[in-house]
């Protein structure tokens, strides 16, 4: 890669924009995960992560990829960082590594890496000037749950019954008329993300609704921003629609249907599944995206939803990378030009005793790691000594190969 060209990728995971301030589990697992950052790499970047990454990972990215990572300069602290990415940059005294190269990739745009940009006079990807200030106000607005609501309601879009309440005592006492005549409510901390801080509140709880409520505020994260209480509806799917947003306009960049654990986020299937409400979600992306155009977004960012009973309703809009960008990124390398492409991805616990790299070299035994398979395993971060959990990603250009060999990647890590 010319020198021109080279980025350094930003894992900024643990950041303002998603969640205020964050509990330690929540930035533990968000920093543990950062080791993935790698399968962005091109030979002459930088990539700074929250998390150490051995050896036999750093192999098996190389291996995977045909990459040679002495070509990619790593910033990576000695133990799990749960900080902002750049508090690890001025730790180890990286900030000159970091300005190396004139462009700036980061996982979510933020003042601070804004604001380190333009100390150094680094271009922020995909920003050819800025982001403005306007646009970062935007940005932090829309990804509170009560400014997603606002906005996609200004817009005309579908979202569930609810409302915002600032303290708890009026989440109590807005919450004791909601259940009044709804069945049940979840509830949402204002600022944050991957389910943490939301718990479903049923109107026939045996635990008073007070006492709920004060579990909830208990967190000092929680405290400052407030909540967001919806109807809790029985969707039958949750559609998600991931876009890019670019100077021409916006694009759809994948779709898929969301697993979810417990209203939270675990995994998904690409490409989504066709729905009556498809085609209306894709159009309230493009009416978000449209918003965000015009107030100087350019990035990815994705729309979830709920469908039930031939209806829909819009969730919230996640104006970053997310979960799924660098796996859908991760597919498209690995298959090249090949269209369309197929994935499913999951985090699940698993019975299996094996270690990451005995669950690899099994993996290669079964041949799913043969680029020649009409399905392909990538197992893509290892964070077992922290959450005991696998995470994959199964890849191919037809939806049958890959679920048959999801299917046996669960037979051979004993997933649950």
């Amino acid at each position: 890669m010319a020198a021109d060209s080279a980025r350094t990728v930003i894992a900024n995971l643990v950041n303002d924009v998603m969640i205020d301030t964050a509990p330690h589990g929540y930035a533990r697992v968000m920093a543990a995960v950062t080791p993935r950052k790698l399968w962005q790499a091109n030979p002459g970047d930088c990539v700074v992560l929250l998390a150490p990454c051995d050896h036999g990972f750093r192999d098996y990215v190389e291996r995977t990829l045909g990459l040679d990572l002495t070509q990619v300069d790593i910033v990576a602290p000695e133990q799990i960082r749960g900080v902002h990415a750049l508090d690890v940059v001025a730790d180890l005294d990286a900030a000159d590594r970091v300005a190396a190269r004139p462009t700036l990739a980061p996982f979510v745009v933020d003042a601070a890496v804004t604001a380190f940009a333009a100390d150094r006079d680094l271009r922020v990807h995909p920003y050819q000037f800025g982001p403005s200030a306007a646009t970062l106000a935007a940005i932090r607005d829309i990804n509170t749950k009560s400014g997603f609501r606002r906005i996609a309601s200004g817009l005309g879009l579908p979202i569930a019954d609810g409302g915002h309440a600032r303290t708890p005592a009026a989440l109590t006492r807005l919450l004791e008329r909601f259940l009044a005549d709804h069945r049940a409510a979840i509830v949402k901390v204002d600022r944050s993300s991957n389910g943490s801080g939301t718990v479903v509140i049923h109107a026939d709880d045996p635990v008073p609704l007070d006492r709920r409520v004060h579990e909830l505020a208990g967190e000092p994260p929680y405290r400052a921003c407030g909540w967001v209480y919806e109807e809790f509806l029985p969707f039958d799917a949750a559609p998600s629609m991931e876009m890019l947003v670019e100077e021409s306009g916006v694009s759809e960049f994948y779709t898929c249907d969301q697993r979810t654990v417990d209203n939270a986020w675990t995994g998904m299937t690409t490409p989504a599944a066709p729905r009556p409400p498809y085609d209306d979600l894709l159009l309230a992306a493009r009416r978000i995206g449209d918003w965000l155009h015009d107030r100087g977004y350019r990035g990815i960012f994705d729309l979830d939803g709920g469908a039930l009973a031939g209806a829909h309703v819009v969730t919230e809009a996640n104006v970053r990378r997310t979960g799924g960008t660098y796996l859908h990124e991760l597919a498209q390398r690995l298959h090249g030009s090949a269209s369309p492409v197929n994935w499913r991805a999951d985090v699940r616990r698993g019975a299996t005793r094996m270690d990451f790299h005995s669950a690899a070299a099994a993996v290669a035994r079964a041949g799913l790691a043969d680029p020649a398979a009409p399905a392909r395993v990538v197992l893509p971060v290892d964070t077992l000594d922290v959450d005991g959990k696998w995470r994959y990603l199964v890849t191919g250009t037809d939806a049958s190969s890959v679920a048959a060999a999801e299917r046996e990647l669960i037979r051979i890590l004993e997933l649950c």
